[in-house]
């Protein structure tokens, strides 16, 4: 009786610690679909499931050499899934159901909307940059805002999108973060970038907090070249990783890897984060026990081109612990790199299984199982909707900032003789939005100016001074819209030289001069002591509509300043009108 006792309480010790441990957790339960699915896949369908494509969204017929690569890679390679860039609503949505019909395992499609679907379709809703949510201060409206954009996303067919941008841009000459970073505090960015990340993922999208471990301290794009972080692991953890950390301690299901290095985690020379396994498997996952999707950012910049191979981009990534390799320069050559260097035994399958197994859990997680398909009938019912334009009015409304007034604003409301010159001011951009400008300062003001006269100003191309000062005594106000702003591959967001000559000739002449800027918002240090100044954070037309209304005080300018232009005009700061 006793050894009979005995050997059952071994017996139990021993079941029970195996338990405890975790190693008898497959037998615990049934597998999931993603175990049996992984369980049925060869190696190099396994590795397959770890690339994403790109492609435009527009309509492919049979024929056409796009359609012929995409079905290549989808029928025969197995990819994982796409990324979509510039298209049409319906054209996108009918192709990615096309394709979805190609593929034996559904594809994980994915886009960039962070500031909604226009900023890739055209037809799409648009929305004011994360700068402008972070000027509002309105956690509510970040919420509302990703939730709208992943509704858009699941009536396309589009799955993972690669927002919010979470760094913190503290650097003012940052030439490709700037006005898509919510500010320069990072509790900022925490606070208004984990609402839209919860109302994305509530819309049934994966939201991807990028870019880790933070891009907002450069002054060079990834597009470029590879910008170097020398900041030490206390600074980085007192500001660049917060928002991170928090963002991951709430959930968010993918965050994408900057082509950044930082010698305080990684010393070796030129590689990028993205490479890294000290970043990406001691930082990312060790450190922040982060355990969702980790992608790369896209793999065609020249923040990593410059530097590596395809052949050595997909075995870095892999190393790394990069579960999703963006765009490499050739899908087959990435899938042959990684397949032989698991046969050689320089990576181990089980590896590419960690990878894969979270891959087909996200898919489980969307639901693709279930139903890969969207219905096309429906899409544009949701895509900029009334509400989505009523959404984005009522963000750039509450985000137009006054930063300075010599009680030039507001405009005065009853008719006037006054003659009102506008001038628009460009710098290595497309002046996309300068019409409408026109258009809604002209129907708004027509009332109060008899003579609006426009004039265009591109790349610093200007009214000499001395042609200014000739005509100087024919206007009495100068409204001055800047269309400087982010733009990949730009190298910029400053102005020309003349350009700020011309805004200070004015301001010291007594001019009643007043600078709208409709992007970069550090502007001012150009010209600090113009007399009226307001930042509207980007040049979409809800931004423009609400630039326009705080003119005349149809709306308070209440929005506060989410980064610091110098010591006069601090963080925080932010004028209204007294009526």
């Amino acid at each position: 009786m006793k050894k009979t006792f005995f050997c059952f309480l071994i017996t139990f010790i021993i079941v029970n610690s195996f338990t405890e441990s975790g190693l008898n957790n497959s037998y615990s339960r049934n597998p999931s679909r993603a175990e049996m699915l992984l369980g049925k896949m060869s190696l190099r369908e396994k590795i397959a499931q770890m690339v994403i494509t790109y492609s435009d969204g527009y309509y492919l017929d049979e024929s056409d050499k796009e359609y012929k690569r995409l079905h290549q890679l989808i029928t025969e390679e197995r990819i994982g899934g796409i990324i979509f860039f510039k298209g049409k609503t319906l054209e996108e949505t009918r192709l990615i159901n096309k394709l979805q019909s190609l593929s034996e395992t559904p594809l994980l499609i994915s886009q960039d909307f962070e500031r909604g679907t226009a900023m890739r379709i055209e037809d799409g809703s648009i929305f004011p940059n994360n700068m402008a949510i972070g000027a509002a201060r309105n956690k509510e409206l970040a919420y509302k805002m990703g939730f709208q954009i992943s509704k858009e996303c699941r009536a396309i067919g589009v799955h993972q999108n690669y927002a919010p941008v979470l760094d913190v841009n503290n650097n003012p000459k940052n030439p490709i973060i700037n006005v898509r970073s919510f500010g320069e505090d990072p509790n900022l960015v925490s606070e208004m970038g984990l609402e839209m990340i919860r109302g994305i993922q509530d819309g049934g999208v994966i939201s991807t907090a990028k870019h880790f471990p933070g891009h907002g301290d450069t002054d060079i794009d990834t597009h470029n070249d590879l910008p170097v972080i020398r900041h030490d692991l206390n600074r980085l953890n007192s500001v660049e990783l917060v928002p991170f950390k928090n963002a991951i301690d709430a959930g968010v299901k993918s965050v994408m890897l900057a082509h950044i290095s930082f010698p305080a985690v990684d010393k070796t020379p030129n590689l990028p984060s993205t490479m890294s396994a000290p970043v990406v498997n001691g930082l990312l996952k060790s450190q922040l026990n982060f355990n969702g999707l980790i992608v790369t950012d896209a793999l065609n910049m020249s923040g990593i081109t410059k530097y590596f191979s395809t052949e050595q981009v997909a075995l870095g990534c892999v190393e790394a612990g990069i579960d999703l390799i963006l765009m490499p320069q050739g899908e087959t050559k990435t899938i042959d790199a990684i397949e032989k260097a698991v046969n050689s035994g320089k990576v181990s399958e089980e590896r590419i299984d960690i990878s894969v197994k979270k891959i087909l859990e996200a898919k489980e997680w969307l639901k693709l199982f279930e139903n890969r398909y969207t219905d096309e009938s429906k899409v544009m019912d949701v895509v900029n909707s009334p509400y989505a334009v009523e959404l984005a009015q009522t963000i750039a409304d509450q985000s137009i900032t006054l930063v300075r007034n010599d009680d030039v604003l507001p405009l005065p409301k009853k008719q006037t003789d006054d003659k009102c010159l506008l001038l628009s001011m460009y710098y290595g951009n497309e002046p996309e939005n300068t019409q409408f400008f026109y258009e809604e300062f002209t129907r708004r003001t027509g009332s109060i100016f008899n003579n609006i006269v426009k004039t265009k100003a591109i790349n610093g191309d200007i009214i000499s001074l001395e042609a200014t000062f000739k005509q100087m005594d024919e206007f009495d106000y100068y409204i001055i819209p800047l269309f400087i702003k982010v733009k990949m591959k730009s190298g910029t967001v400053g102005m020309n030289e003349s350009q700020a000559d011309y805004v200070n000739f004015l301001t010291y002449n007594g001019k009643k001069v007043i600078v709208i800027s409709f992007g970069n918002p550090y502007l001012m240090e150009n010209f600090p002591e113009v007399p009226a100044y307001i930042c509207a954070y980007g040049d979409s037309k809800p931004s423009i509509i609400a630039a326009v209304k705080s003119l005349i005080a149809d709306i308070k300018p209440n929005g506060k300043l989410p980064i610091t232009i110098n010591d006069n005009y601090k963080f925080g700061h932010g004028l209204t009108y007294e009526k």
